[in-house]
């Protein structure tokens, strides 16, 4: 019988934590998101994690609002979080620790969480009726954000209620201007001065009648306005 055993003494905590938050976006549209967790040790065999930070504490048991009221959990490469309610930045911290339970250091990462959709207010049309004869074959709108936006469309919609991905997107062909755009950083409060075509207007929604025409922007955040 052997007079002597082996014992591995490890005092080395995981290196090189890290937390992304929805693959490094800015922004984030609703409270739901993912986080991608990773350390630079291999082998992470019986290696568990903590989370916290703010977060809707309700969701999730094991993640909460403090290093000391969540709980260590099996390793996962992946965890869906939900953030608290309330628009604003939020941090989400992270810590690893291995099998005889050195931890790691603290790692954290910020999103921001933008739920509310643009307002969009329109001024005109100058006329309510147009055809396709010349001098008689324009309306004139403008249309102002109530923030920031990066795009926006001018589409033909079926009713009031539709979203930005129903509808059809009036040409330019005929004449129109400013039917779309997606220069990024348009100004909040701006007026942006449009122009609707009777053949641009046929194009999008064929045979005389009373169209509804819709403007749709999408804020920083990703937000379409409705």
């Amino acid at each position: 019988m052997a007079s002597y055993f082996n014992l591995t003494l490890d005092t080395t905590g995981p290196a090189n934590p890290q937390i992304v938050l929805e693959s490094g976006a800015q922004y984030a549209t609703q409270q739901l998101i993912n986080a991608a967790l990773s350390c630079s040790d291999a082998d992470k065999t019986g290696y568990q994690i903590k989370i916290w930070g703010d977060v809707d504490t309700t969701y999730d048991a094991d993640v909460q609002g403090t290093e000391a009221n969540s709980n260590w959990i099996s390793w996962t490469a992946t965890k869906q979080i939900k953030l608290e309610s309330g628009d604003g930045s939020k941090t989400v911290y992270f810590k690893v620790r291995d099998d005889v339970w050195n931890q790691s250091g603290q790692a954290s990462a910020s999103i921001i969480l933008d739920t509310t959709r643009p307002i969009v207010t329109i001024s005109g049309p100058d006329v309510s009726k147009i055809s396709k004869v010349s001098g008689k074959n324009v309306a004139s709108f403008s249309f102002s954000v109530d923030s920031i936006f990066d795009e926006f469309k001018v589409k033909v919609v079926s009713s009031t209620g539709a979203d930005h991905n129903s509808g059809t997107q009036i040409p330019t062909t005929g004449g129109s201007t400013n039917m779309s755009g997606n220069a990024g950083d348009y100004p909040a409060s701006t007026p942006i001065n449009c122009q609707v075509y009777g053949a641009d207007l046929e194009a999008a929604s064929a045979g005389d009648g009373q169209k509804i025409i819709k403007v749709f922007v999408k804020d920083q955040a990703g937000n379409w306005s409705v």
